[in-house]
């Protein structure tokens, strides 16, 4: 072992072992300490000895342009674009005349992605890094591939299992697009109620839950080929905006902010986690006053997560491009401050040329280590090496339809939907069946005016039940259907509600407006011992809405925070009496 950075820790405490018994990527081991892995995943890995070599090779011959440009990870969009598309003409620069280490990738569909990366892999000396937000699996996106319900289902399951079935899903429909790693999971603590960047997108406040489910999810990632990355530190559970910006500050003593929002990192460093990012968030109780967030904070970026936290994988920053971190330190220097910070790897800098000059110019100047661009390319690229991207950096296109969105994947998707389904309140309406629900009327409120999964939800439930009338309540709704919906609901037998409520980032957590709370009373005094409500990816709900025969979660916000549709599923097979909610609710409500 040599020590270098970002090395050591890969198989720090393990024997030397061969590939036909153990897959360890990066600072990760393989599950149980070692299992047999499929020819597959074998193919996806190269040793540790072999990666370092690799590395150092590769590191000799690049000039401290091409160093810096490994740092760089540039966003894409992975639709189909030909070749003489500017913004393709764009990427083929970044890769031939900057050497960036590689792109971060949104939207396609598995086969346009694949086929697009495998065209910037063919142009790039160096193999290039390809990472996604599969925060919500794959299929958060790629059309097609597997979208999972959000962290807190698994929370609400309380299976290592499962969680680390989503990773291993997650890994081998990643690498068979063409992606490396994941930009998730999310490790935050969400311990406020009315926090409004968090919700279901964390594992929840249990930090010894937290902990099991984000080492096994992460290992799932890891054993089957693909990196994983701990995210967002120093933590955003309970964080508030500094007045004025849109930035965010943790106001925690220092004992306290250790003893939560660190030892969920910690957790995820002693899993093996390869990547953390951090985010635009100071924490002066830990850094001696600091209004500086973690992005530019040495203290937090070096001292704490390094020095204190052991860790010892690839440090990156979230996106650079933001006004508020434009504004604040410049498009380029903040780029600069970040690798000063002690950062790898920058994540979509407004001007990726302009931040690999603006770098270049301050490690000439002696504002940065040249040993420090040499360490953290060495991290980054032993990293493409131990995924094997020196052998084979191409993916087949023939195996996508063989791996990705499979039945058997879809299976679990269901499955972690199914069985995360909480019944928070319960005056005798469940268990049930489709014949005792008699005639039902849905009634959909939704927060935003256009939302395709509330459309969805609702035509799967008139499908699958006895619905009569649906009601579909918007912002912009004419007044007049509210009233139409509580008198449908005076002639039904049952009064079904959906609430698509989730939060709106660094503004709210989601509350239901007065009109829309208004409506939901009124149709529980109209039909009461009747009326059962379900919440789409908002538990806090269940604390809003008082009286209802039922209150039943569901764990997805949508978008980029879980699949929110399968949960239509998951309630009506519940309403049919072909599943319990069986799931715990991983949040305490607040005392209204």
């Amino acid at each position: 072992m040599s020590g270098r950075p970002g090395t050591r820790s890969c198989l720090a405490w393990l024997a030397p072992l061969t590939l036909a018994t153990l897959v360890a990527l990066p600072a990760c081991s393989a599950r149980d300490g070692g299992s047999a892995i499929s020819d597959v995943a074998a193919a996806l890995t190269a040793s540790h000895e072999e990666a370092e070599r690799w590395a150092d090779e590769t590191l000799a011959r690049l000039t401290l342009e091409q160093k810096v440009g490994q740092l760089i990870t540039e966003q894409m969009r992975g639709e189909y674009v030909a070749d003489d598309d500017a913004m393709f003409q764009y990427w083929r620069t970044l890769v031939r005349d900057y050497g960036v280490g590689g792109f971060v990738v949104y939207g396609g569909t598995p086969h346009d992605t694949a086929d697009l990366l495998n065209r910037l892999q063919a142009e790039s000396d160096v193999p290039l890094l390809m990472s996604a937000d599969f925060e919500g699996g794959p299929g958060q996106q790629f059309a097609g591939a597997s979208e999972f319900p959000a962290n807190m289902a698994l929370s609400a399951i309380g299976s290592e299992d499962l969680a680390y079935e989503v990773g291993r899903v997650g890994a081998t429909e990643g690498r068979a697009i063409g992606i490396h790693l994941t930009y998730s999971p999310v490790v935050d603590v969400q311990t406020q109620p009315d926090n409004p960047v968090l919700g279901v997108r964390s594992f929840g406040p249990d930090l010894d839950l937290l902990g099991r489910l984000a080492s096994a999810y992460i290992r799932g990632y890891q054993d089957h080929g693909m990196l994983a990355t701990a995210k967002h530190y120093p933590g955003r559970g309970d964080v508030e905006l500094v007045p004025g910006t849109e930035f965010t500050v943790n106001h925690k003593p220092a004992d306290e902010v250790e003893q939560t929002d660190f030892l969920a990192f910690q957790h995820a460093i002693d899993a093996g986690v390869t990547f953390i990012m951090t985010e635009h968030i100071s924490v002066p109780s830990v850094t001696d006053g600091s209004e500086l967030p973690a992005s530019v904070e040495p203290a937090l970026s070096t001292a704490w997560v390094r020095g204190r936290l052991g860790f010892e994988g690839v440090l990156t920053t979230d996106d650079l491009w933001y006004d508020k971190v434009v504004d604040r330190f410049g498009a380029e220097q903040v780029g600069v401050m970040a690798i000063q910070a002690g950062h790898d790897a920058l994540l979509k800098p407004l001007d990726a040329i302009g931040t690999i000059g603006a770098v270049v110019e301050a490690v000439e100047a002696g504002d940065i280590p040249r040993a420090q661009i040499d360490d953290s390319a060495r991290r980054i690229l032993y990293c493409k090496a131990r995924l094997n991207l020196h052998q084979n950096r191409f993916v087949d296109p023939g195996r996508i339809d063989q791996l990705v969105g499979t039945a058997e994947h879809t299976a679990l998707v269901h499955e972690i939907a199914n069985r995360s389904l909480t019944l928070v309140e319960n005056d005798g309406f469940f268990p049930t069946t489709a014949d005792a629900l008699g005639r039902v009327v849905h009634v959909s409120i939704q927060k935003t005016e256009h939302l395709q999964a509330a459309r969805d939800v609702s035509a799967h439930l008139a499908e699958s039940l006895p619905v009569a009338q649906t009601f579909a309540v918007r912002p912009n709704v004419d007044p007049a259907v509210r009233a139409e919906a509580v008198a449908a609901a005076r002639q039904a037998d049952t009064v079904v509600v959906s609430l698509f409520h989730p939060r709106t980032v660094y503004v709210d957590h989601g509350p239901l407006r007065p009109d829309d709370a208004e409506l939901v009373r009124a149709l529980i005094a109209t039909k009461p011992g009747r009326t059962v409500v379900m919440s789409y990816g908002n538990p806090y709900l269940a604390g809003d809405v008082r009286g209802a025969a039922a209150f039943v979660v569901g764990y997805g916000e949508g978008g980029f925070y879980g699949n929110q549709v399968v949960y239509g599923d998951a309630f009506a097979r519940l309403l049919r009496g072909e599943i319990d909610a069986a799931g715990t609710l991983p949040v305490t409500l607040p005392d209204n």
